[in-house]
């Protein structure tokens, strides 16, 4: 009985997308916190923060968004690299979408809005006495990243009148948003061929409106629907890597020091 007890609840971490512990190393360069953060009263937006423990310099920030009954947790891994590698990373559970709650779809084009927003509040900690992040944060150079819904809710920054400081855009598994503008961004589309919960011709369809020259679509052969991204996944490095060389193509960290020095 107990044996079955223990089998239940690893299955139960896999399925919440947990996967391997990370490595000592990222544990102790990084830090995670919480913000509780809202849009009023009806849109509550707990946000986790990674970045590294010791800041030197300007980070850019890396917003990214979540999909349909999904929570920040599950994408530790992926959010731990990129703020290893010296971005700072901020991750919103929006409001009628996430883990906790029933999953109300329809809710999915409010969600850009959501995001900017979390994205001026984290730029304004820049400027927040005694806060980690006080004059360490790259408040010009922003890029989003989501996945499924939260890839929609990424392509959905990029519209009429979008800042000039979001500079770059990852969408993956997502669908079109309701209009694209505003000043020209480099995007990274990536979708699984076998993606039955978004099919791949959606991503492509997102890929073909968006009217911005620097964009690059990635197929993901033989991949569904997200299961690339978990640190188990074969894939995982080869995915996590594509879009982390991305990141530092566009909006490198600028005089970062290593980790681990010689």
């Amino acid at each position: 009985m107990r044996r079955l007890a223990v089998v239940l609840v690893l299955l139960a971490l896999l399925l919440d997308g947990f996967g391997p512990v990370p490595p000592a190393s990222a544990r102790q360069a990084v830090v995670t916190r919480a913000l509780a953060l809202a849009r009023g009263i009806d849109r509550p937006l707990p946000t986790t923060l990674w970045h590294r423990v010791r800041l030197t310099g300007r980070h850019p920030i890396i917003l990214f968004s979540h999909g349909l009954g999904g929570l920040p947790r599950q994408f530790a891994p992926l959010a731990e690299g990129w703020a290893e590698a010296g971005y700072v990373v901020a991750a919103p559970a929006y409001p009628h979408t996430n883990g906790r709650v029933r999953v109300d779809r329809h809710d999915i084009v409010n969600q850009p809005a959501d995001a900017a927003w979390v994205i001026k509040a984290v730029r304004a900690l820049d400027r927040a006495a005694g806060d980690p992040l006080a004059g360490h944060l790259d408040v010009d150079r922003v890029v989003a990243v989501g996945f499924s819904a939260g890839g929609t809710t990424t392509l959905g920054l990029f519209g009429p009148g979008h800042p000039a400081y979001l500079r770059a855009g990852v969408a993956i598994s997502g669908r079109r948003p309701i209009a694209y503008g505003g000043p020209a961004a480099p995007l990274l589309f990536l979708h699984g061929d076998r993606d039955r919960v978004v099919p791949l011709r959606a991503g492509l369809d997102a890929y073909s409106s968006a009217p911005f020259p620097a964009k690059q679509f990635v197929t993901l052969q033989g991949a569904r629907h997200g299961e690339f991204l978990r640190p188990g996944d074969a894939r995982y490095a080869r995915v996590s890597g594509r879009i982390l060389a991305f990141l530092q193509a566009n909006v490198p960290v600028a005089g970062l020091r290593s980790l681990y020095p010689e």
